[in-house]
């Protein structure tokens, strides 16, 4: 009997034992589940932070990049903008002159053609700048206008330098094709350029100081380079005359001295 008992006991024992094992396993097996369903969404909020702060920086990120993209889009128009001004500084031309056909007639005596021309001086319109229109008689119906000009260097003239800004001229005489140039009536306008007609055609010290020193600016060219000076010389640009026609001479930004029609007489 006490055996019987003592069996008893044991397999008690046993039952009480797995019974706490499986109820310990049970309460393992509810913590875990329960902190997985706490955690789960946890998780996910944290991942969600993760995406949304990842999401931010990639924002913030892109605007930099479209800031970057804007200031360097805004340079490069700047830039062009830039370019475009100074070559429409460069190529600016500017009408200094006008020189009208009165009339031509043949000598009798030389048997020469005679040219009867007005020259006078003009602002960029195109209107007089003072009273003063020379009359002169050329011998041909080809007429070339000297003058003294001096071309200053290109940064001047984009900068749009307040006395550099276009190349200036000084008108030194008139002849014709028959003529020697030294033979050429005098031009008695001692100077002038684009920025002279705001002071009323009045030249300034500036200009006046390389009109003074012309020959001696054109032969040293550390003077000239400190002055802002690329080239000085004479030009005499020429062309057919007619009777009746009006011709304009402009002077363009960078020196280049013309003469071309203005208007052809009716025939």
């Amino acid at each position: 009997m006490g055996r019987v008992n003592e069996t008893v006991r044991t397999v008690n024992s046993a039952v009480r034992t797995l019974l706490l094992a499986l109820l310990l396993i049970a309460a393992a097996f509810a913590g875990w589940k329960g902190y997985a369903l706490y955690n789960e969404p946890q998780e996910k909020l944290a991942e969600k932070q993760r995406e949304l702060t990842q999401a931010r920086a990639d924002l913030v990120n892109r605007d930099e990049r479209i800031a970057e993209i804007s200031d360097d889009l805004n340079e490069k128009i700047a830039q062009l903008e830039r370019a475009e001004v100074s070559l429409r500084l460069l190529k600016l031309n500017h009408r200094i002159a006008r020189l009208h056909v009165l009339d031509q007639q043949t000598d009798p005596e030389t048997k020469k053609l005679i040219s009867t021309v007005e020259f006078f001086e003009v602002n960029d319109e195109g209107a007089p700048i003072d009273e003063r229109r020379q009359k002169f008689e050329i011998e041909g119906d080809r007429i070339y206008v000297e003058a003294l000009v001096a071309k200053f260097e290109d940064k001047y003239i984009e900068a749009a330098d307040l006395d550099r800004s276009t190349a200036i001229c000084s008108f030194q005489r008139i002849f014709g094709e028959h003529q020697k140039p030294n033979e050429g009536f005098e031009l008695d306008i001692a100077g002038t350029s684009p920025t002279s007609y705001a002071r009323g055609g009045k030249i300034s010290e500036f200009e006046q100081h390389i009109w003074d020193d012309f020959w001696d600016i054109a032969h040293d060219r550390t003077r000239a380079a400190e002055i802002g000076i690329r080239a000085a010389h004479a030009d005499a640009p020429s062309t057919q005359v007619r009777k009746g026609a009006t011709y304009v001479l402009e002077l363009r930004s960078t020196g280049g001295l013309t003469i071309t029609p203005l208007q052809t007489a009716d025939h």
